[in-house]
């Protein structure tokens, strides 16, 4: 029986949701989509899920998104339009978009393998 790696993707826009899915699936990885960073988070999460990928637009509220990121349990890749100055929270990996090579499918690979943020 094959052993897949769940991953979980929090994008609120569809196409950048979409893009993230197909580049996950064709690395073989199983994928659950949101578009709600707080639906995702206030629904059961699937013990299989292995990381989450977020974009920062899901993450409205900074402070509570912060907050919410730190409490999640598993590794989590947060994607963003600039650098933020700010240190990243444990257990948190910031990555500026656009996503060149394969720097999504490293960071997610690393993540899982480590079971804590790269």
């Amino acid at each position: 029986m094959t052993i897949v790696r769940m991953v979980l993707v929090v994008a609120p826009n569809p196409g950048l949701r979409k893009s993230l899915e197909f580049a996950l699936e064709a690395e073989g990885y199983g994928v659950d989509s949101q578009a709600d960073l707080a639906r995702a988070i206030a629904s059961p999460i699937n013990p299989e899920i292995r990381c989450a990928v977020v974009d920062e637009d899901a993450v409205r509220d900074r402070t509570k998104g912060w907050n919410d990121l730190a409490r999640f349990p598993r590794p989590v890749i947060l994607l963003v339009d600039r650098p933020w100055p700010s240190p990243e929270p444990d257990g948190v990996v910031i990555l500026v978009k656009p996503l060149l090579g394969n720097a999504l499918i490293e960071a997610v690979e690393q993540a899982i393998a480590n079971g804590i943020a790269v």
